[in-house]
């Protein structure tokens, strides 16, 4: 035997391919011919049939240089590229001329960005310009706009360079130049938008630089304006493939439009249920649409899921059923049991923390890892209580996407501001708050300061009070310097006799940093919700003597960042992440924290029909990345960016159907109401799709936290607060409050009771 010899090839299997599929997943595989949309519902093997259609399309014969695979990350392309490389029996060293030069290679897969930077590369200097380019980052991109603002004697206070370039971003998703863009400036601000859009575009020109949302928009405008070179990818790329395309904007959609004019082999794969990132530019009317576009088009449904149980995707069903337009889908599962989805009410965000994370640690007793568990919510100034959760229980724990909340710039930063006032000689938290919010002390003059205090053996703080004795510093810049230590030494006179609550209030307005945060974009408003969130903390500490509030809540938070570092060692970790990072991802427990009107949906949404509907798609998706567990979390009142709210529930939690769902409460007067009226309510129910819940279920799911005496009969009607009532066993006593038929007693004898008033013996006096 040869030992150099190779190993005969072996020729991929039919049955491999699409002999492991469900019927609408081989139907998606074997249609190669004409526009196809596949609306692939949550958990039901997307991928799969993605990655088994293109397989399946080159062991058709069709050349793999003529397949194209757009993806939205380099991660799913990647994925893809193992999956068909597994599924067509390549290996790496394999001698792959057998198929011919070109065959032998694999599709191009990729993001939209490389796919379109790639034919830049190639064919840009059709459009006058060099190959030889540069892509500018978000970090580039705002320094560009920074300098342009400048030059253009606009000040940051009126438009700040991140709320341009935000702008700026919108129009390119939009396909908008500046000359398009400026038929929407009808305000005298987005004039100046536009006359820094036509500024930047020119200053990318000039340094032969484009940014990310140029590489698509002028691979369109190289379509557009160079037919013939449409005309060459239209023959090299024959067969499209596009991933997730409920995501896509409408620059991406111009792309794949041109691409696939000449033969209409256009395969979409998506779920408009799952169209969460309309702050992206995302257009959801690009897979609504799609149909209109492309008459001949098949439909084709994935339905079945392999990921939930029936009980938590009857649950989500019911949930995104409520949105208008959508393309109908009942998704199913061939696990019909599990334990239902459980609804907690709690008393208030702190309750809902200890909650979720008990639950957690109860479910890893019972053999699920952390690492298969997740709390979900809405936004990121919501993790800060379930990180603290975690270390008072020590149970490691991993923010996904985020930085921890304590580790962000802006808490730091206040934070920095805090520790001044308590000590001015905390020479490192002096240099990170000195420019913030921006005072203009340039680094040249800071190394002047730095270099006098050195030499008469000084502190930071003393030389900057002394900054008039320093060569070579301008009045301006002292009188900057001097302001500084002007609100450094006002702020601690107040710390004298205010709490840290009320001291860190007072900073945030003296400094002006809502303002400076606050800059017209997400990230700017996330980051004050941030530092509203820190101003939650300190209410913690409002009982105690001002100096001693201040240092009690500052001496917690440095230990929390001690613990904090501690976690970070630990394999199995709960992971913690917003609802928005979710999506693609699956866990066996989730946990869903702030269900009420104003969290989740957002307040943004409330008077937006078409935010709304998202909202509705992001509960959406947090529901169906649970395999079997699943709990949605609401408090009766919430203190949340340093007030206290009293929300309602979540209109989503209204649209569960009982079949499929447990109630549990703290508070007895709600469980016993919600139980009771749960139990009017399907008694004038007859018939349905859902078997009806019987009453005694729902009183038997809930959790009680006190003693219930049940007795005869009574009129309901009469039972409001304030009424005297005697009970036989009891005596006289005050009815204290009432909820549905439930009502709290406080008995003259000192005792509190409930009673459910369709059976407890009470008579009014």
């Amino acid at each position: 035997m040869n030992p150099t010899k190779k190993p005969a090839r072996r020729a991929p299997s039919a049955d491999l391919i699409v002999g492991t599929l469900n019927e609408p997943q081989r139907q998606a595989v074997e249609h190669t011919q004409g526009p196809l949309l596949i609306l692939a519902g949550a958990g039901s093997g997307k991928t799969r049939a993605l990655t088994h259609r293109i397989a399946h399309l080159i062991h058709q014969g069709i050349p793999p240089w003529q397949i194209l695979a757009v993806t939205f990350t380099n991660k799913a392309a990647k994925e893809m590229k193992h999956r068909i490389e597994n599924l067509l029996h390549i290996t790496e060293g394999e001698d792959l001329a057998a198929w011919g030069s070109r065959s032998a290679k694999l599709p191009v897969m990729g993001t939209f960005h490389s796919i379109c930077a790639r034919i830049l590369r190639k064919d840009i200097e059709k459009l006058g310009r060099d190959r030889s380019f540069v892509i500018y980052d978000q970090d580039d991109q705002e320094k560009l706009v920074k300098e342009i603002l400048k030059k253009a004697n606009i000040d940051e206070a009126e438009l700040k360079p991140r709320a341009t370039l935000g702008y700026i971003g919108r129009f390119k998703c939009e396909a908008l130049g500046p000359a398009q863009a400026a038929e929407q400036a009808t305000t005298p601000r987005m004039q100046r938008v536009i006359e820094a859009y036509k500024a930047y575009e020119h200053a990318l020109r000039a340094a032969n630089a484009l940014d990310f949302d140029d590489l698509i928009l002028e691979v369109v405008r190289l379509f557009h304006e160079m037919p013939e070179v449409l005309n060459r990818y239209q023959e090299t790329w024959r067969f499209l493939n596009v991933d997730e395309y409920q995501d896509t904007n409408h620059a991406q959609y111009l792309f794949i439009t041109l691409l696939a004019q000449k033969y209409r082999n256009l395969c979409v794969i998506g779920d408009p249920d799952q169209s969460i990132y309309a702050f992206r530019g995302a257009d959801i009317r690009n897979i609504l649409d799609f149909e209109k576009e492309y008459p001949q088009a098949l439909r084709i449904k994935l339905e079945q899921n392999y990921r939930s149980t029936q009980l938590i995707l009857s649950a989500a069903d019911a949930v995104i059923a409520a949105n208008p337009q959508r393309p109908e889908k009942t998704m199913w599962t061939e696990r019909k049991e599990g334990p239902r989805v459980t609804v907690h009410e709690v008393a208030d965000e702190r309750k809902e923390a200890e909650e979720a994370v008990r639950l957690a640690e109860r479910r890893k007793r019972e053999g699920i890892p952390l690492n298969d568990q997740v709390i979900l919510y809405r936004m990121n100034a919501q993790s800060r209580l379930f990180e603290e959760a975690c270390m008072r229980l020590n149970l490691p724990y991993r923010i996904v996407g985020g930085v921890k909340f304590y580790a962000r710039r802006e808490v730091k930063d206040v934070l920095a501001y805090l520790h001044i006032i308590l000590n001015p000689h905390d020479t490192l938290s002096l240099l990170r708050i000195l420019n913030v919010p921006a005072r203009k002390i340039g680094e040249t003059t800071l190394g002047k300061i730095q270099t006098f205090a050195g030499a008469r053996g000084l502190p930071l703080w003393e030389a900057l009070l002394a900054c008039r004795e320093v060569e070579d510093i301008g009045e301006g810049t002292q009188e900057r310097i001097r302001a500084f230590t002007a609100l450094i030494e006002n702020l601690r006179a107040s710390a004298q006799k205010l709490t840290a609550s009320e001291l860190t209030e007072q900073l945030i307005g003296k400094t002006g940093l809502e303002q400076w945060l606050r800059d017209d974009t997400e990230e700017g408003e996330e980051r004050w919700e941030n530092v509203q969130e820190l101003l939650s903390v300190t209410h913690k500490y409002d009982a105690l003597a001002p100096q001693v509030s201040l240092q009690s809540f500052l001496e917690e938070v440095a230990l929390v960042s001690e613990v904090d570092k501690l976690t970070d060692i630990r394999d199995d970790a709960l992971t913690l992440m917003t609802l928005h990072l979710c999506k693609g991802l699956e866990f066996e427990a989730v946990s869903i924290a702030g269900c009420e009107e104003g969290i989740f949906p957002h307040a943004n949404s409330s008077f937006d029909r078409e935010q709304l509907e998202e909202e509705r798609r992001l509960m959406y998706v947090g529901m169906t990345r649970a395999k079997t567990h699943l709990t949605l979390f609401f408090s009766r009142s919430r203190m949340l960016w340093g007030e206290t709210r009293v929300n309602a529930p979540s209109r989503f939690l209204d649209d569960l159907p009982d079949a499929v769902t447990e109630r549990r409460s703290d508070n007895i007067l709600s469980a016993f109401a919600w139980a009771s009226m749960k139990g009017e309510e399907h008694a004038r129910e007859s018939s349905g799709p859902i078997e009806p819940f019987r009453q005694r279920d729902s009183v038997h799911a809930l959790e009680f936290n006190q003693d219930i005496d049940l007795g005869d009969d009574a009129n309901q009607e009469e039972f409001a607060e304030g009424l005297r009532v005697q009970h036989p066993s009891f005596g006289d006593g005050t009815v204290t409050a009432r909820r549905g038929g439930v009502v709290e007693v406080q008995f003259d004898s000192g005792q509190k009771k409930s009673f459910a008033l369709s059976i407890a013996p009470l008579k009014p006096l």
